[in-house]
């Protein structure tokens, strides 16, 4: 008897130190980006995923893994645009989406300039055709990187225009 009250003892104790344990966790994590100027995906692995998995949820039409890789601002934003065409955010638009930007693996062009900033993040990549920049944002949701939106910089030739479209990026904001 004095052994299963022992048992029950420790039992509770366990269940009552795992208590205080996750009460103490974080609800949101620091941001793992490194802070500062980027120049290499290699320095922005988790940028580099999240823009690939918003991208294989257009080329497939996923709408739930879309939301997942995407902030609720960018896909505001993909609704109203697709909203002024009368289309509605749908496993079609995703796809059509998808196949407008498959064509191109993002981060196999030169960064041209990136910064990362508290929980946001923004990059210019060369375009592959030559004609400017291709500038996208970032943001970190306590949880993980989320891809924030895209869009064609033209006048951004170089890498100090780029700098520059980058820090412009921030100062929207």
């Amino acid at each position: 008897m004095t052994e299963r009250r022992g048992l029950v003892a420790t039992a509770l104790f366990a269940v009552g130190a795992a208590a205080v344990v996750f009460a103490c966790l974080p609800g949101a994590w620091p941001c793992p980006l490194r802070q500062g100027p980027v120049t290499s995906a290699a320095e922005v692995p988790e940028v580099v995923a999240a823009v690939r998995a918003a991208a294989a949820a257009c080329t497939s039409g996923d709408a739930a893994a879309f939301a997942a890789a995407t902030t609720r601002d960018h896909r505001e934003r993909v609704t109203r645009q697709l909203a002024a065409v009368d289309a509605t955010l749908d496993a079609r638009s995703l796809r059509a989406i998808g196949a407008e930007g498959a064509r191109v693996d993002w981060f196999a062009q030169p960064m041209w300039a990136g910064l990362v900033r508290g929980r946001r993040a923004v990059v210019a990549l060369a375009r592959p055709e030559g004609d400017g920049a291709q500038l996208m944002s970032f943001v970190w949701d306590g949880h993980r990187v989320l891809f924030d939106g895209a869009r064609h910089a033209p006048n951004v030739r170089s890498s100090t225009a780029a700098q520059a479209a980058v820090q412009a990026a921030f100062e929207r904001e």
